[in-house]
């Protein structure tokens, strides 16, 4: 069994197989001990090495845009989740805690998994959406995640 990721990054080579067939599954919860094989395709890594994402001037803007963005988590904290500094961003949430952001693994993140239509656990985010993050916005969020997610 492949941990799922969203069908967004299925298109993109990230692939999630789930045996048996049993129609359609949302994913599972973090640290639940469904991850058997992680599929590092194409998708899961940085689109181009040659330019440096910014947390502070490409994703936050993202996540503290109105509307769409995460304003819920912005300052305070919704289900355990709080995007007030880079060190509780990293905390995550009651669900997804630590693996909110894997750095390196952008297909691994429950960050990037919560941003597309089929999220592992509760809603998808942002919950005030539409408008959610476009196909090429959530692929800046992977890209600075595959650079390491570094406090820049």
């Amino acid at each position: 069994m492949r941990w799922p990721v969203l069908a967004l990054l299925a298109l993109a080579s990230c692939e999630a197989t789930y045996e048996p067939e049993i129609g359609a599954l949302l994913g599972a919860p973090a640290d639940s001990g469904a991850v058997d094989d992680v599929d590092a395709g194409p998708a899961c890594r940085d689109s181009d090495p040659d330019v440096a994402v910014s947390l502070a001037l490409d994703v936050r803007p993202l996540m503290y845009r109105s509307p769409g963005g995460c304003s819920c988590h912005a300052s305070s904290t919704t289900s355990g989740f709080n995007l007030g500094s880079y060190q509780r961003l990293l905390q995550g949430g009651f669900n997804s805690g630590t693996s909110i952001i894997v750095p390196g693994a952008p297909c691994d993140s429950v960050l990037v998994q919560k941003l597309g239509p089929t999220p592992p656990f509760g809603s998808r985010m942002p919950f005030n959406g539409p408008p959610y993050f476009t196909p090429e916005e959530i692929a800046l969020v992977m890209d600075w995640i595959a650079e390491g997610a570094l406090d820049n």
